[in-house]
């Protein structure tokens, strides 16, 4: 068997990182810290909330007026009672949710900014095999254009011959276990470590836990600047103890860019063709 191909010989479990509040991989020492997000780019990081399902993830503003998180962080009905894990609801255009923002830095789960959040696009997502974990994401409208405050995450358009990342990688969110600290979680210096077994699947040695879906991945560029090259997807596995070692047993995954760019792309034309359409009456 190829090398390449014997990444992938293994069968995946279906662990959702919010199925579990407790668990995390976390690799050989967990390096995140809070922050103030008063600075680019923490800020342009907030919280899509389900008030009646009680659940909820991180999403991140990737234009004035859009948001981008995890199909399964976008799409909740609520959350099984026995097991704890969220429960996905029939997708559709038009599902709304909060999107806060502006986390205080001296109060644990206070934000400076709410409005409501509309889905416009969203992959072709399912837990039960990867072509299906590629399409784990959803690009939502804000009804107040909160990133002309808070400004809005670049992405990364890689070259097509670049199946992942190379360079230092950073994630910002909110998990779960976390919540009773104020400001942002962050973690800094990660790297990409596999992809596949279908194209737009990236394994990452960041730290992923339960509340970190949907928050973004981040990549360091040659003039200093981070620009967005996923999404927080799931963890495979999860487990409570920090392992010694980066594995494909316990694969923390995101979603690569080129997933959803174009639906980014096609959200910001929409846009353009409204307001064009609305200057001229």
């Amino acid at each position: 068997m190829p090398a390449k191909a014997k990444l992938f010989a293994w069968v995946v479990v279906g662990l959702w990182l919010v199925a579990h509040a407790a668990q995390a991989n976390v690799f050989v020492e967990d390096r995140r810290e809070q922050r103030d997000a008063n600075l680019p780019p923490f800020r342009s990081v907030g919280v899509l909330n389900h008030r009646a399902a009680g659940a909820g993830g991180t999403a991140f503003l990737v234009s004035s007026c859009h948001i981008a998180t995890a199909y399964h962080v976008a799409f909740v009905s609520g959350r099984d009672p026995r097991t704890g894990a969220v429960e996905i609801s029939r997708p559709r255009i038009g599902q709304t949710a909060d999107f806060v923002v502006g986390p205080d830095p001296r109060v644990a789960s206070k934000f400076a900014a709410k409005t409501r959040a509309t889905v416009v696009a969203f992959g072709r997502f399912s837990r039960s095999d990867f072509k299906g974990m590629a399409g784990d994401w959803a690009i939502l409208r804000l009804d107040d254009c909160l990133g002309k405050k808070y400004g809005y995450l670049k992405y990364a358009r890689p070259d097509p011959d670049s199946p992942m990342p190379a360079g230092p990688l950073m994630t910002i969110g909110f998990p779960r276990s976390r919540a009773s600290r104020p400001g942002i979680t962050v973690e800094n210096g990660c790297k990409a470590r596999d992809h596949g077994p279908v194209a737009d699947l990236v394994g990452v040695d960041c730290a992923f836990e339960s509340g970190m879906s949907g928050g973004p991945v981040l990549e360091r560029q040659i003039d200093g600047s981070w620009r967005v090259v996923g999404l927080i997807q799931q963890s495979m596995a999860p487990v409570d103890e920090v392992l010694p070692t980066y594995s494909m047993a316990h694969r923390n995954q995101m979603v690569y860019v080129t997933a959803f760019r174009k639906a980014i792309d096609n959200a910001l034309r929409s846009d353009s063709r409204r307001l064009l359409a609305e200057g001229a009456r």
